[in-house]
């Protein structure tokens, strides 16, 4: 009997050492644990600022763009009324250079007027020249004639100052008909420069048109793209408020976990001192 209970004390005493064995194995890793836990919280936090800061910086992206993009809207309605305007400049410059052509066509017209007139003048001068030699034979018929061609002397001198006034006349037409003609030559020459220059401002604002419908496709599509970015910054802004949340989560589980670590460790120290006292029982009643 006393040789079987000293056996049964030898077994509670291995077990009991194991039990202290195993209870400072268990500390170990509780307190392994609960270092881990220290810095996965502490990595928490960093990761959660690190996001808050990327959410910021986000943030500020989505609001440039989307400034952006209300400006790059702006300047695309600013291009389509200088789409507009050049639209407008080529309709009143089409209409200059028509009118210019219409006038070309009627100072033309003038010139061929005045070339007639010069003939009609030529022809007149030709008429005066022809009785102003009529008017001499006259007056030398009458001379013949004596007393009696007097009267037919008189007719005779008044056709003559005719004739010479008519050659006069002629004369001066032709002297203005000279400088309509330079006036006219001038006009053709100045509506051939004014439709070469409608032409060429036709052609540059043609050029300017391409150019600002370009640009504002351009403008249209940047508008377009920042308007992608801020939405694209917006799902963003909402993953990282998610990204947070979930480390929030974690955080208060890490931290419950660790305060689930610091109730086993006590646990196990409880029992690590209920091992050594029922230890020290078993000595006492060895001695």
């Amino acid at each position: 009997m006393q040789g079987s209970l000293k056996n049964q004390m030898e077994e509670i005493t291995q077990g009991v050492s194991v039990l202290s064995s195993s209870s400072s194995e268990i500390m170990a890793m509780i307190s392994q644990l609960a270092s881990s836990y220290a810095e996965t919280a502490t990595s928490i936090s960093e990761t959660t600022t690190t996001v808050e800061e990327v959410k910021q910086t986000v943030e500020v992206s989505s609001q440039r763009a989307s400034e952006v993009s209300d400006s790059g809207q702006k300047l695309a309605l600013v291009s389509q009324d200088g789409i507009r305007s050049v639209e407008e400049t080529i309709q009143g410059m089409n209409n200059i250079k028509e009118q210019m052509e219409r006038i070309a066509a009627i100072v033309i017209q003038l010139s061929d007027k005045s070339n007639t007139i010069g003939e009609i003048a030529n022809n007149v001068n030709d008429l005066a020249e022809q009785s102003n030699l009529l008017a001499v034979n006259a007056s030398i018929e009458a001379a013949k004639a004596g007393e009696h061609g007097k009267g037919f002397a008189v007719v005779a001198q008044e056709i003559k100052n005719l004739a010479q006034r008519s050659k006069d006349s002629t004369v001066q037409i032709r002297g203005i008909l000279s400088d309509i003609q330079k006036d006219i030559s001038n006009a053709v020459l100045a509506t051939e420069n004014g439709t070469k220059a409608a032409e060429s401002g036709l052609n540059l604002t043609n050029s300017s048109s391409e150019v600002i419908s370009t640009l504002a496709s351009s403008v249209e599509e940047a508008s377009q793209s920042n308007i992608q970015i801020a939405a694209s910054n917006q799902q963003q802004i909402v993953g990282m408020d998610q990204i947070t949340s979930a480390m929030e989560n974690i955080k208060e589980a890490s931290a419950q976990a660790s305060e689930g670590t610091k109730q086993a460790e006590e646990a196990v120290t409880e029992l690590k001192k209920l091992g050594e006292k029922l230890l020290e029982v078993i000595q006492h009643y060895k001695l």
